[in-house]
């Protein structure tokens, strides 16, 4: 039998068979209780933060306020970022731009009407509330700054309310108590992963979700995520701590943010934390939760249940050929579509809580898509409680995780679980992109502290640029690039994966890591 026709044509074909449906799942089971967006806060627009977010007014240089915050984030946000160019994108008044055609076209192929492209589109694409007011002066103004500052900050009426975050106080709360104000603290990982996931992977409760239907319409395929690589291509608007020298309250802010005393040699110790490898396996530890979150959302109502993006891709797109090498699953039963492949990411070390537990309901949630085509979705509905307090133990574990320093030792440990963990699954292009992005993460921070011995460098640099080649790790950084271009040459880089030399490649860094510690 010959090859299937590549997946972007197979997309196409189910235009005639799929029709737009308005996904509204149930509430999520709150993968950060800290972010959950519970605050009565509501937002302030994007004006307000860019009056003092622009360029440093010479009172705050004055003050030293710039040694802890840059002051130009809005400045940077609109004029570099991609998130800010996220609307003008997709405009449907502006058909310029080969993107703004495609988002066009996808909405005419949907049949929205009024109203459906600000509900299912311009919530990711500038952070809307599902429920705003969309003809609201207010709005349409802010949509013009695509993704806004509080649409990953959170609502700013609280925070700004007396200049609260303005003062140096402010830097001596937990993130936990900013929250109680609006704002998500992103300096947590697990915050900023969870926010980055509610659009780069979904939320069906907030109207955040592309659907299959969008897919099949031409909406380009999310990649996997990991929030290090992502941030690595926003570009930054922040300081590290690496970049803040002495500032005020600074024994507070390391308080409230590590487990520290706050004397000099901590916070120095602190600072040579690989902050970068934490950030990319809390990320991928947080993304693995959102994914079977997304399956109970789905699970709630009759109406959501069942949309093909909630499977894995290649259970239907692969091959059509006898034994073929794209999707090797020994578990899977033919003609049950099952879930994504990389909803297997665990890490005991981090999770210590609950591991058992929680392995055991991931079991059981998959065993639900063995007994019944497309998932059995009362036994997934059983399973919710158990779930829900399964995902809450987790992130208070991350959190805990998230205040100790994480030496060279750790980084090697995450190194050698992530290969002895995900060997089987790098069968799947998409696993493999991801797992490449956390090694490359973890062993560049190892350079960059000197942990990897000059010579290994040899050997090291060839295997990331094949790794980089064969997996096509580099993200778009030209906000205005061709999204048709990067969609097509990243599926074509997927039909021709080679999964067993990616494997081979990985494992020789990992190798490598470890002798040279």
């Amino acid at each position: 039998m010959s090859h299937c026709k590549p997946l972007s044509l197979l997309l196409a074909l189910w235009l005639c068979f799929l029709k737009p449906t308005m996904v509204v799942g149930g509430e999520p089971l709150l993968i950060d209780p800290h972010s959950s967006k519970q605050s009565d806060a509501t937002p302030v627009g994007v004006k307000e933060c860019a009056a003092c977010h622009s360029a440093p007014s010479p009172i705050y240089q004055d003050r030293g306020v710039t040694r802890f915050v840059r002051l130009i984030e809005s400045k940077e946000w609109l004029e570099r970022d991609k998130h800010s160019y996220a609307y003008q994108l997709v405009r449907l008044d502006e058909l310029k731009h080969e993107s703004n055609k495609l988002a066009s076209e996808i909405t005419k192929k949907l049949r929205y009407k009024k109203g459906d492209f600000e509900r299912n589109c311009l919530t990711c694409h500038a952070g809307l509330n599902a429920s705003e007011d969309y003809d609201s002066r207010d709005v349409k103004l802010d949509l013009e700054y695509g993704v806004r500052c509080e649409s990953c900050h959170g609502p700013g009426s609280e925070y700004t309310k007396r200049e609260r975050h303005q003062q140096t106080s402010w830097r001596g709360l937990k993130p936990e108590e900013k929250s109680e104000f609006g704002m998500w603290d992103l300096t947590s990982p697990s915050t900023a992963a969870a926010v980055c996931l509610s659009c780069h992977l979904g939320n069906i409760a907030e109207n955040r979700f592309v659907t299959h239907a969008m897919y099949a319409a031409g909406h380009p395929v999310l990649p996997p995520f990991d929030l290090q690589i992502f941030l690595n291509a926003m570009p930054p608007h922040w300081k590290t701590l690496q970049e803040k020298p002495t500032f005020e309250k600074q024994s507070e802010y390391y308080q409230a943010h590590f487990d520290t005393k706050g004397n000099t040699d901590e916070i120095q110790t602190i600072k040579l934390s690989y902050e970068k490898t934490r950030r990319s396996m809390i990320g991928g530890l947080v993304a693995n939760d959102v994914g079977l979150d997304l399956i109970h959302q789905g699970a709630a109502k009759t109406e959501t249940w069942g949309d093909y993006s909630n499977y894995n891709c290649m259970g239907c797109h692969q091959e059509l050929k006898k034994n073929s090498k794209s999707v090797l699953l020994d578990s899977r039963i033919p003609g049950r579509p099952f879930p994504a492949n990389w909803l297997t990411l665990d890490y005991p070390k981090v999770h210590a809580s609950s591991p058992e537990t929680h392995d055991t309901l991931r079991r059981e949630l998959f065993a639900s898509f063995d007994s019944v085509p497309f998932g059995d979705t009362q036994r997934i509905n059983q399973l919710r409680d158990r779930q829900r307090q399964s995902l809450e133990e987790r992130f208070l574990d991350r959190r805990k995780m998230e205040r100790q320093v994480m030496s060279k030792e750790d980084v090697l440990q995450w190194l050698f679980f992530l290969t002895q963990n995900r060997e089987d699954s790098m069968k799947d292009f998409w696993v493999a992109r991801q797992t490449a992005w956390m090694v490359c993460v973890a062993i560049d921070e190892l350079v960059e502290h000197g942990a990897i011995a000059a010579i290994a460098l040899d050997s090291v640099d060839p295997a990331k640029k094949e790794l980089q080649k064969l997996l096509r790790l580099e993200l778009q950084i030209d906000r205005k690039a061709s999204v048709l271009e990067s969609q097509s040459k990243i599926l074509e880089t997927a039909n021709r994966f080679d999964s067993a030399r990616c494997v081979a490649l990985v494992k020789a860094l990992v190798q490598t890591a470890i002798e040279t510690r």
